[in-house]
């Protein structure tokens, strides 16, 4: 089969990606073969293309898609030619239009989730599923710290933290952003940067603090989400688009009102088959629940790849980029 795919040949910019054709092997024992209809972009991608995370060269791009399963592996069951599937997670390589791809990061899409709403969604959903449904419980009343709210997570878990009773403070990094945060849900909006954010805080929590802090951006917020906690408060930074944090003394943690720091990636929560799947029955629950949904703010051709990280990177965009291989 005749493929086209984005590659890597260098890091840095993203004139650096470039579209080439190769012939797809058939799937191996284990792997499905997926012509896709809608690739995600995330943030995770451009992080890769800068060289921040560890590969080799060339490299490939893209860790979420949807599409229809085009064969099967013989060893492979619960899958069958024709079906709808999205996936996130590695193996890198789904900015392209077709893959082989391990049949265990798949899921069957059900009726009435379309396929781009699937791309733009489902890697984002099922890394706010897991910061608000296993990290900590969430108790009706409590009020939590959710920085970037206005970013493609934080449009997602926001609606899934007021469903589950928390008042949230969200911060965006422009006055611009305001509005999106307050639509999806953010009963208080910070502005960084501007003022003391750490007593703002304080005074919309009287003066207790915030019982969980989610901290997507990493040097530049941790601090303030430390500083936001509540006595036993919970840290949970889960991203670093501002560069990783600076180590933190335990007796800091201790002075502060024996605080908790957690340092989790999505990966991890869906390691599992089963918690997969149970992650993505709550992403699709919570769509067809109306709790949350897919803000597209641009879907691009495929070999426009580049220009979708200039436009993530320009932070311009107010919902999700994907992709069209079509």
């Amino acid at each position: 089969m005749r493929n086209r795919f984005i590659q890597g040949r260098d890091f840095g910019s993203p004139d650096l990606l470039a579209l080439q054709t190769e012939e797809l092997a058939a799937p191996g024992p284990g792997q499905i073969l997926v012509r896709h209809s809608a690739i995600g972009v995330n943030f995770i991608d451009i992080l890769l293309r800068r060289g921040e995370l560890a590969r080799d060269l060339p490299y490939r791009l893209g860790l979420e898609g949807a599409g229809e399963v085009v064969a099967v592996a013989d060893d492979v069951g619960g899958f069958a030619p024709g079906d709808r599937i999205v996936y996130a997670g590695g193996p890198t390589g789904s900015y392209a239009e077709a893959r082989v791809l391990p049949a265990a990061r798949a899921v069957r899409l059900p009726d009435g989730i379309d396929d781009d709403t699937a791309a733009a969604v489902f890697f984002k959903g099922l890394t706010a599923d897991y910061l608000v449904h296993r990290m900590r419980p969430i108790a009706p009343g409590d009020t939590v710290l959710f920085t970037a709210a206005a970013g493609g997570v934080g449009q997602l878990a926001v609606p899934m933290l007021k469903a589950a009773g928390a008042t949230v403070i969200g911060t965006v990094g422009s006055e611009e952003k305001i509005a999106a945060a307050t639509g999806v849900g953010c009963d208080h909006v910070l502005v960084l940067g501007s003022g003391d954010a750490a007593e703002r805080i304080r005074e919309w929590t009287g003066g207790r603090g915030v019982a969980i802090a989610y901290d997507s951006i990493g040097r530049a917020t941790f601090d303030l989400s430390l500083a936001s906690l509540a006595r036993f408060g919970l840290l949970v930074s889960y991203g670093w688009s501002s560069g990783d944090v600076e180590p933190v003394a335990l007796a800091h943690l201790r002075d502060a009102g024996s605080l908790f720091v957690t340092r989790p990636t999505v990966a991890h929560y869906i390691q599992e088959r089963g918690d997969l799947i149970a992650g993505a029955e709550r992403v699709f629950a919570a769509l067809k629940d109306g709790v949350i949904r897919a803000n597209i703010h641009a879907k691009l051709p495929l070999a426009q790849a580049g220009a979708a990280h200039e436009l993530i990177e320009s932070r311009a965009s107010q919902g999700s980029v994907i992709l069209d291989p079509r």
